[in-house]
C-alpha cells in the first residue's frame, strides 16, 4: 500500500511540474530571446536552408557560393567550419550566410 502511494504521489508531482513547465514556456513564447534560442537550437541540431557566400578578404570579390542546409561547426578554433548538406567546408576567407527566405533590406547611405 505505501508503495502505491509512493508512486500516486510521484506521478502527481511529475504531472504538477510538466504543467508548470509548458506554463512557463508559454508565457515566455513571444520573447525575442527564447525565439532566437530555438533559431539557435534549429540551426545547430537541424540546420537551415541557407546560401553561403565565400568572399576574399583583401578584394572583396565573389569566390564561391552554397545554397543548402548549412550548420556552423563550433568545434573549429582556426578558421570556420560549415557543414554545408553533410559535407565540411573549412575556410579562412570572408563569408555572409543568409537564411533563405528571410526578409532582405537594402542599406542606404544618407
Amino acid at each position: 500500500m505505501k508503495i502505491k502511494n509512493n508512486i500516486k504521489n510521484s506521478v502527481v508531482k511529475t504531472l504538477m511540474l510538466a504543467v508548470f513547465g509548458a506554463g512557463i514556456l508559454f508565457s515566455l513564447s513571444g520573447c525575442e530571446k527564447v525565439a532566437n534560442s530555438a533559431k539557435n537550437i534549429q540551426s545547430d541540431w537541424v540546420g537551415l536552408d541557407r546560401k553561403v557566400e565565400l568572399y576574399s578578404c583583401m578584394t572583396g570579390k565573389l569566390i564561391k557560393e552554397y545554397r543548402g542546409d548549412v550548420r556552423l561547426n563550433p568545434e573549429d578554433f582556426h578558421g570556420t567550419s560549415l557543414l554545408i548538406d553533410g559535407k565540411k567546408v573549412h575556410t579562412n576567407l570572408c563569408f555572409v550566410i543568409a537564411e533563405i527566405g528571410a526578409k532582405e533590406e537594402n542599406i542606404t547611405n544618407k
